[in-house]
């Protein structure tokens, strides 16, 4: 069984700063966060199924980074330079590499933290002709299909789809592992092919700034009573009420 696990290496939003009207992205880099939830699902099947566990990630090609996927128990990373990209090229991408391998399975997060799109698993799905399941909270193979258990916030819905598909799961799927040192150092063995994709985003992004909320800095004292009627006067007034 092959199984394909998509990451993304992202700027750590963690360690982003507002810096007057715009964000200082010169922070270190890591797996976006769910994405390391769809590594860890991708290595369970393997050990559980046998086969092999890819890891495809476009765009950074942080070897630091993509070593740490490795580490989680890929056996070999596809790491698809991508200067400029959106969506619909990103899966032209991933889709050229994803018919070469012909996998059971594709896995990726619900959302990646810098855009949290979450709908480039839906276009590489129609690219490839493959079934697309979201929110996928548990996943069970049994035979030629795949079960999936669906966390859809207020219900639950069980799902069956014939392989290969292509599967979003949510955070609650499982617990990432940490690397061990030992797992970590053979990292540095395991094959990483790097590829470089030009064709030209049909979207680019102009500029990207923070939403920032100028507040009114008005303070109202006196009385209880007194305070109330001045701030219900000034929202009447501002047009709140």
């Amino acid at each position: 069984m092959n199984i394909i696990a998509l990451f993304k290496i992202v700027p750590d939003d963690t360690l982003i700063k507002i810096s007057g009207n715009s964000l200082d992205l010169n922070v270190p880099n890591k797996i976006s966060t769910y994405d390391k939830n769809a590594i860890e699902e991708a290595v369970r099947i393997k050990e559980k199924h046998g086969g092999k566990a890819y890891g495809i990630t476009a765009g950074i090609t942080d070897r630091k980074t993509i070593r740490e996927a490795l580490a989680m128990g890929l056996d070999e990373v596809i790491s698809i330079d991508m200067k400029e990209m959106d969506v619909m090229t990103t899966a032209e991408a991933i889709a050229e590499e994803v018919n070469q391998i012909k996998p059971d399975i594709i896995l990726a997060g619900e959302s990646t933290t810098d855009s949290s799109g979450s709908v480039l698993p839906s276009y590489l799905a129609a690219m490839l002709n493959y079934p697309i399941v979201s929110y996928a909270k548990s996943i069970s193979i049994e035979g030629d299909k795949v079960k999936i258990e669906r966390n859809l916030t207020t219900l639950t819905e069980i799902v069956e789809a014939p392989m290969p598909a292509v599967i979003s799961v949510v955070g609650e799927i499982n617990t990432p592992r940490i690397p061990t040192v030992r797992q970590i150092l053979e990292s540095a063995k395991k094959p990483v092919r790097s590829l470089t994709f030009n064709k030209a985003p049909k979207v680019k992004i102009v500029s990207v700034s923070p939403y920032v909320i100028q507040r009114k800095k008005i303070i109202i004292e006196g009385k209880m009573e007194e305070a109330v009627d001045k701030l219900l006067s000034y929202l009447r007034g501002e047009g709140v009420l």
